[in-house]
């Protein structure tokens, strides 16, 4: 009879164990979760760029972002999202729009920073803007964005 008490004794002692293990697991995923959770919900900022090209120089201003610079913003860590051209509104022949993706407008500085560095950029992009006769922008318009809760692009 005392040995069937000692084993009910670690029996029950092993249950204690095992339902203590399954709750801390439990808890473990639950506190997982919640912090990728949160992670999801921090949403990037986005830059919105408008340029206004020299007259009749748009398409040379695309064929640069084409060949050098959208590879160059991704060296520097940036997300090309997209690049457009104005289909409607003022200036359509000469505007040429894109968006770069960045985790957060710190992280935005430095990744221009590391691009100001580059010296393809220096060379290829920086001199020949200061330069009236290689010229291609006449203008620009920037804006930082920040999605909304309920937007697809976050």
């Amino acid at each position: 009879m005392g040995g069937t008490h000692v084993t009910r004794y670690w029996r029950e002692q092993m249950m204690k164990w095992k339902l203590l293990a399954i709750a801390g697991c439990a808890f473990g995923l639950l506190g997982t979760g919640w912090g990728l959770s949160a992670q999801q919900t921090e949403s990037r900022v986005f830059e919105l760029r408008i340029y206004k090209a020299v007259a009749g120089k748009r398409a040379e201003l695309a064929a640069r972002f084409q060949g050098h610079t959208a590879a160059m913003f991704e060296q520097a860590g940036m997300e090309n999202v997209g690049y457009w051209t104005a289909a409607t509104g003022e200036d359509t022949d000469d505007t040429f729009v894109y968006m770069l993706g960045y985790p957060s407008l710190e992280v935005r500085d430095e990744m221009w920073g590391t691009l100001a560095e580059n010296p393809d950029f220096q060379r290829i992009i920086v001199a020949a803007e200061r330069s009236d006769d290689r010229k291609l922008v006449d203008t620009i318009d920037a804006r930082m964005l920040v999605p909304t809760e309920f937007s697809a692009l976050r």
